[in-house]
């Protein structure tokens, strides 16, 4: 909880706000800077005129018998007016005595004089107008006076001008932003490239594949690949500490039960009591009972385990079941039961799959082949190839399967009814049916015509 407080934001969006709002900063001063900059070049351009207009009625006034002649320059006037329609107004004033012009054209205050004209803005009958006034000394009959010119302009050219660059500076502005936002999206993306694939390398490995992570990465990067496969390795020599549990679990349980089994059936052979042997007996029962489950118990510890491992193997069947099949003449001659195998050789028989977990699911089935069937019966293994799976059939002349829907057999602890009298846990054909699973087929069970059982592995062959 405290993690997301802290860290609300994706890393992309972490990444991309940054460079959003500086291209959202970026794109309103270039706005701003053209707006200005496009003022200050059209305000000097009509500075320029206006200093012209200035400095050309000063250049043009003469005194002629003690009189004013003022020669306007209505060629300049008329290039003033002519942009965009602006309005031109004047003024010419002899020592503060207005001579000529718009009399209400408030001229600047008097200053100190100078070649240059002095440039200001201000409201003239509701409009904005720049004006330019210039002052000069001008001799009238040998007598020094102060003339003084001013010009002013409307400034519709200079809004309208402002008008289009704003607008071109909005879409460049736009068209600027838009393009940053693309290429923060590129960069953005080029950053997080890393980064997803190495998360997709690790996504694209099987659930118990557990080997290091071997992929190029930027050095940036370097410390959350030596964490990860830290973890990994943590993790597999966990999983490694289970599977030496559970060998050590088999060997420190079943060892104790088994001398408890020896020990009560070499008492069982001396004791002649009646009494004292059916007691031995049932103690022998219990404890048949107590190991058969803690086997069961403890394969179903090690399908699990080794389902996390996913050890996956080219197998060759025959041999597999040969082998498997050997193993248990032993515990079939104890109850006089003939073991034969039946394996169509016209094709080969290979499947992909953990050795150690098809064992213990054959060793499981004909487990039960035997423990429900009578002396002096017979239990076939045959196996053959049909399209893409290979079938092993495990057939018995046993009791068959009452009292419960088939398919429910491969639940945990679910037996027969008829079975009540032999030692067993229900946990076998539940650990056979989550190896078929997991090696990608599937276990079917029916009962035969005549008597027995018959169970069908179905496996992807290879």
């Amino acid at each position: 909880m405290n993690a997301r407080l802290r860290y609300p934001l994706s890393l992309r969006w972490r990444l991309l706000l940054p460079l959003v709002v500086t291209a959202v900063i970026i794109s309103i001063l270039l706005f701003v800077t053209m707006r200005q900059v496009t003022k200050q070049a059209v305000q000097a351009t009509q500075d320029a005129l206006l200093s012209t207009a200035v400095s050309s009625i000063l250049q043009q006034t003469r005194s002629r018998d003690g009189n004013v002649d003022i020669d306007l320059p209505y060629d300049i006037f008329t290039m003033l007016g002519a942009i965009s329609q602006d309005k031109v107004y004047y003024r010419v004033d002899l020592d503060g005595v207005f001579l000529t012009g718009y009399e209400d054209l408030a001229p600047l205050m008097d200053g100190p004089l100078s070649d240059r004209p002095r440039l200001t803005s201000q409201s003239f009958k509701g409009e904005h107008v720049r004006q330019a006034t210039i002052m000069q000394s001008f001799l009238i009959d040998g007598q020094a006076k102060m003339l003084r010119v001013t010009v002013a302009q409307t400034q519709l050219f200079q809004e309208a001008i402002l008008r289009e660059i704003s607008r071109n500076a909005s879409i460049i502005g736009l068209s600027f932003f838009g393009f940053a936002i693309f290429m923060a999206l590129l960069v953005t993306t080029s950053f997080l490239r890393p980064i997803n694939l190495l998360a997709g390398a690790v996504s694209r490995r099987g659930p118990h594949d557990l080997r290091d992570v071997k992929h190029p990465t930027p050095p940036e990067l370097a410390p959350l690949l030596t964490s990860l496969n830290g973890f990994i390795g943590r993790l597999r020599s966990t999983l490694g500490q289970t599977e030496t549990f559970i060998a050590e679990a088999a060997h420190h349980i079943r060892t104790p039960l088994s001398l408890v089994k020896s020990e009560s059936q070499l008492v069982l052979r001396k004791s002649v009591d009646p009494d004292t042997r059916k007691h031995l007996h049932n103690v022998i029962t219990s404890v048949d009972e107590s190991i058969r489950s803690a086997s069961q118990l403890l394969d179903h510890a090690l399908v699990l385990y080794r389902n996390e491992q996913a050890q996956k193997d080219r197998l060759d069947l025959p041999l597999i079941l040969t082998h498997v099949l050997s193993s248990m003449v032993p515990t079939a001659d104890l109850k006089d039961i003939t073991l034969n195998i039946d394996i169509d050789d016209s094709q080969p028989l290979w499947v992909m799959g953990d050795r150690v977990l098809l064992e213990v699911a054959l060793r499981n089935l004909l487990d039960n082949a035997i423990k429900y069937s009578d002396p002096d019966m017979q239990v076939t293994v045959s196996a053959q190839r049909r399209k893409e799976f290979a079938t092993i059939a495990i057939t018995d002349q046993g009791r068959g399967i009452k009292g419960l829907d088939v398919c429910s057999l491969n639940n945990r602890f679910r037996r027969g009814s008829n079975v009540d009298d032999v030692i067993g846990s229900g946990l076998g054909l539940a650990i056979t049916s989550e190896i078929c699973t997991a090696m990608g087929g599937e276990l079917t069970l029916t009962n035969n015509k005549g008597a027995g059982a018959c169970a069908v592995l179905q496996l992807p062959a290879c």
